[in-house]
């Protein structure tokens, strides 16, 4: 009886060890994500920032990094010239699902390793156009360049640091044009030619200091910052004067 009790408790600890050893392997196949910091704060003297991202992915993995806002509807205006002169609005033009934020980077061109519906790409076909207009100009494609100029839309390659051992790490540029809200940072692993793995971790981004101060007063007294507006504008228009005034005495 002692004896099959041993067998027993050999047999039942060989299954646990085993069951252990998948449970790491499956672990392996997942991607890990740490990002620092993990929440951006907008003060005053915000130019922008940093976040350094690194991790764990599948061994042989390519890694693409993005930095994503929320898609959104957006209007935008129409201009055209009247009788072949003056140029004047002629229309809104209304397209949905625009991410507010859209940066991509990618250990390999992403056309090389089959990531293209990762980049901005994906963000063209995402696009939808309610009014075509009349010349077929391809609006999805204006936009995103009017945000590359802006800093908002960017799709690199290198700047990832891969290991053997499946550890990766980044740094991705935060443009300072960036608005109160969530954001995500997601890590897709590549390998050959297909999502090995991935992962998405949140970002928070508040205002802090007097560009909160400011926000609150905005939307919770409107007739202070209405009057506070109107004192600004006028000391700021009385100091230009005396500067100009004082420039144009010592000509």
């Amino acid at each position: 009886m002692r004896c099959k009790a041993i067998l027993r408790f050999v047999s039942a600890a060989a299954l646990v060890l085993s069951l252990g050893s998948a449970t790491t392997a499956q672990a392996g196949d997942a991607v890990e994500l740490t990002i620092k910091p993990d929440n951006i704060d907008i003060s005053a003297s915000y130019r922008g920032t940093v976040l350094h991202v690194e991790g764990l992915a599948p061994k042989g993995s390519e890694i693409v990094a993005r930095f994503t806002g929320a898609p959104a509807d957006l209007a935008l205006r129409q201009k055209g010239k009247v009788f072949n002169l003056l140029w004047m609005n002629l229309g809104t033009v209304h397209l949905q699902h625009v991410p507010t934020v859209f940066l991509v980077t990618s250990s390999q061109p992403l056309a090389r390793v089959h990531g293209d519906e990762l980049g901005l790409a994906a963000v063209h076909n995402g696009i939808k156009v309610q009014e075509q207009m009349a010349n077929d100009l391809d609006l999805a494609a204006e936009l995103i360049k009017l945000k590359q100029q802006d800093g908002l839309y960017r799709e690199t390659t290198g700047g990832i640091t891969t290991a053997e051992n499946g550890r990766f790490s980044a740094d991705l540029r935060i443009p300072s044009r960036l608005s109160p809200g969530t954001y995500a940072v997601e890590i897709f692993a590549l390998n050959e030619g297909s999502i090995a793995g991935s992962v998405s971790a949140p970002v928070s981004v508040k205002l802090v200091g007097m560009p909160a101060w400011i926000d609150d007063m905005a939307k919770n007294s409107s007739l202070l910052y209405g009057i506070l507006s109107t004192l600004v504008a006028i000391f700021g228009g009385l100091a230009i004067g005396l500067l100009c005034q004082s420039k144009g005495g010592a000509h």
